[in-house]
């Protein structure tokens, strides 16, 4: 392997991950179910919260340029 691909492998990153996973699918974990289901609903909560406020921010944008072109057509008449 090249050093790079040794670098990658060995980050402490990737480690962490790779433990996390371990402990939450090992027999003996050390997080509780209570646990990974309080942190999936913040993880739930955080992805919902984004997609509302996407979805408010494109009615928005339509809204606006509905009435700017509405503006624009009542000026040139």
């Amino acid at each position: 392997m090249n050093n790079p691909l040794i670098n990658l492998f060995n980050a402490p990153e990737i480690n962490r991950v790779v433990d996390s996973l371990s402990i939450a699918t090992g027999e003996s974990s050390g997080m509780s179910l209570a646990e990974i289901l309080i942190i999936s609903r913040i993880l739930f909560a955080v992805v919902m919260i984004g997609f509302i406020g996407h979805f408010f921010d494109r009615i928005k944008q339509t809204l606006f340029v509905n009435s700017e072109a509405k503006a624009k057509y009542t000026k040139i008449r």
